[in-house]
């Protein structure tokens, strides 16, 4: 069995995670041990993924910057546990010493995944700050500090790794998700709107976190004007995160109750998806959104903002808007009740977005080791 250590984010509800839950039930788990390395191990705990694998949670408790030692011992201490493999999903670089004690402990496989392409901060001073010190990290990086390099589109690519990384040395993996169980679903559809009291409404949806990158104050703000043309509108709102209540408080102002629900995080998507009639996707940046891929499986016409990389049309379902409020509000206010929405498994095969296709070059990233 191969041990794989997988480097995450301090917050469970995030795409990276999703990306690697999505992919668990289809790997060959006879052959790879999958662990996770993360400052969200109390939270990781408590999810329906662990209680289903029990994989081992390392918890990381040091800071680099206030006790660069003591992180290095911890660190240590970690990769000392015999890993064929340390995954490192990354966002933007403050640092590579993880990666340098990885590859100093001649660990086989030190993977670096590019999973972003922006700083996602909503002060804008502080935001600058954080992207002047990631350019210049990015600049210094080497492939002394990997033994492989990844990325979830080429526009993380290039927001992660500088042009000194050759680009054929890049592997795009894709955010690839399981199209059979996004299908849709009549059904299941009909249940949730009844459930809502959406019956006859023209449901749009968004789920992401409440942050700044996602942009959920400029849909709100859209949204509100669409109503104001097409009353029968109604929008849903899915996600955790730190401007959850800012969000609630623009619903609130707008005097949108009637018109908007903003939900925190939840595991039912899927279902909500069915319900929706358009996916709504505003943001200033992006990886790869995973939301927009969940979207299309579903066969639900997706608006996105044109600063999201094309690599997200999978399919002719998505259509890109600039972030002007004239163009988001006339989409809008032109949504219609989609009563009737095709099966995209052909669409994700011939893209390679298949789960089969994506866990096989994870096999192959990993088993080489």
């Amino acid at each position: 069995m191969r041990k794989i250590l997988h480097m995450m984010p301090p917050e469970v509800s995030n795409g990276v995670f999703q990306y690697v839950f999505n992919h668990m039930p289809y790997m060959d788990l006879s052959e790879f041990e999958f662990s996770f390395l993360t400052r969200a191990a109390g939270e990781l705990l408590n999810t329906k993924e662990y209680e289903r694998y029990r994989f081992p949670v390392y918890a990381l408790n040091g800071v680099q910057r206030s006790g660069r030692e003591g992180f290095i011992r911890e660190v240590r201490s970690i990769l000392s546990q015999g890993f064929d493999a340390i995954h490192l999903h990354t966002s933007s670089w403050r640092g590579f010493l993880i990666e340098e004690i990885a590859m100093e402990m001649k660990i086989p496989k030190v993977i670096v995944h590019a999973h972003s392409s922006g700083i996602d901060f909503a002060d804008a001073g502080e935001r600058e700050k954080q992207v002047e010190e990631h350019m210049a990290y990015r600049e210094q990086f080497r492939m002394e500090y990997a033994t492989d390099v990844c990325a979830c589109s080429k526009l993380a690519a290039d927001w992660l790794f500088p042009a000194a990384i050759p680009r054929e040395r890049i592997q795009i993996l894709p955010n690839a998700v399981d199209v059979k169980k996004f299908r849709f679903d009549k059904r299941v559809r009909n249940e949730v709107r009844r459930r809502l009291g959406v019956e006859g409404r023209i449901v749009a949806g968004h789920v992401g976190r409440y942050s700044y990158t996602k942009n959920q104050e400029f849909l709100i703000r859209c949204f509100a004007e669409s109503c104001k043309r097409n009353p029968e509108l109604y929008l849903i709102l899915m996600g955790q995160g730190e401007n959850i209540e800012k969000v609630r408080g623009v619903v609130d102002e707008l005097g949108m109750k009637e018109h908007i629900k903003c939900y925190g995080w939840r595991e039912d998507t899927r279902d909500f998806l069915q319900a929706m009639d358009v996916f709504c996707l505003p943001s200033v940046f992006e990886g790869l959104p995973i939301s927009v891929v969940e979207a299309q499986a579903s066969g639900l016409k997706c608006l996105v903002s044109d600063c999201v990389t094309r690599e997200v049309k999978i399919t002719d379902l998505v259509k890109f808007l600039p972030l002007e409020k004239e163009s988001w509000v006339e989409e809008l206010a032109g949504s219609r009740i989609e009563r009737e929405r095709g099966w995209m498994d052909e669409w994700f095969e011939r893209a390679d977005y298949s789960m089969e296709a994506s866990c096989r070059k994870l096999e192959r990233l990993y088993g080489s080791v």
